[in-house]
């Protein structure tokens, strides 16, 4: 195959055909910016695990491009990850020593899968550069460019429960299963209704719909604390799975606050959903 220039367009010639693509002139190819400012480096492994630990539960709406990120700060030895809807929030941290304290970006959540599609089997070193306006992501063959929007991420560790009334530790693929099933039977709003009777030692999930039927699944659990009666929605429960390595959880609750989720022995993952108003 032989490929030519003909007056600023391609030709392509074989033995046996001859092809000529129109073409535009390189020069109108955008220039792809060098993002200059504060940098650091970090294994390209910690970076889309902690990035694919909590983009899920970003907002897909540009209404409030704020929430619809992913926030990226630096809190002692840990570089954190976090992304909330406002009826969801997850929370990733990496540990990783030397980093400034000032890094605070929200990366646009359209963004967010070109990064894990062009770094999610890279392996090696990513070096990571930064400003007001843009980040940059680059290794020896590799360089990717974004903008970060300008906003301030709620400061959602204000919402996070300090005291909880129940707490409940359960087999992950326990749950998933009965979630699942639950499913089959929830309505148009993805209900799923819970009750826990710690002295009875319940653990019920349920669900209901007129058209399909209804379903109660009844789990064994270590519970702790008062009765409570909630209803959530399951996808935003199921979600969390894939962020979650442990073969146990840890449920907990507050009257009408966020359900705090988390892994058991794993304090680098949170999670917490919004009841819903029965």
């Amino acid at each position: 195959m032989q490929l030519e220039n003909e007056d600023g367009n391609l030709l392509i010639k074989t033995k046996k055909s001859k092809i000529k693509i129109k073409c535009t002139s390189h020069e109108d190819f955008p220039t792809i910016p060098m993002v200059t400012g504060s940098s650091f480096e970090i294994e390209s492994k910690k970076l889309t695990e902690g990035i694919k630990a909590v983009s899920y539960s970003s907002s897909v709406s540009d209404i409030k491009p704020e929430i619809s990120s992913v926030f990226m700060y630096v809190n002692q030895d840990n570089l954190v990850f976090v992304s909330t809807d406002s009826f969801r929030l997850a929370e990733k941290k990496i540990k990783i020593k030397g980093l400034e304290e000032t890094l605070h970006i929200l990366i646009p959540f359209k963004n967010i899968g070109e990064i894990l599609r062009v770094f999610g089997e890279f392996q090696g070193v990513i070096k990571v550069c930064f400003n007001k306006n843009q980040i940059s992501f680059s290794s020896d063959n590799i360089y990717l460019t974004s903008r970060v929007i300008d906003g301030i991420f709620p400061d959602y560790r204000q919402i996070i429960p300090k005291d909880f009334t129940t707490d409940v530790v359960v087999l992950k693929q326990d749950l998933l299963n009965a979630l699942k099933l639950s499913n089959i039977f929830s309505d148009k709003f993805n209900q799923v209704n819970l009750k826990i009777s710690p002295k009875e030692k319940v653990f019920e999930l349920s669900s209901a719909n007129n058209d399909v039927g209804e379903n109660k699944t009844y789990l064994d659990a270590v519970i702790n604390g008062v009765n409570i009666e909630l209803s959530f929605n399951y996808k935003y429960f199921l979600d969390c799975f894939q962020s979650i390595t442990t073969d146990s959880i840890s449920i907990k609750f507050s009257g009408g606050k966020p359900i705090v989720i988390s892994p058991i022995s794993d304090s680098s993952f949170t999670y917490l959903i919004m009841p819903m108003n029965k």
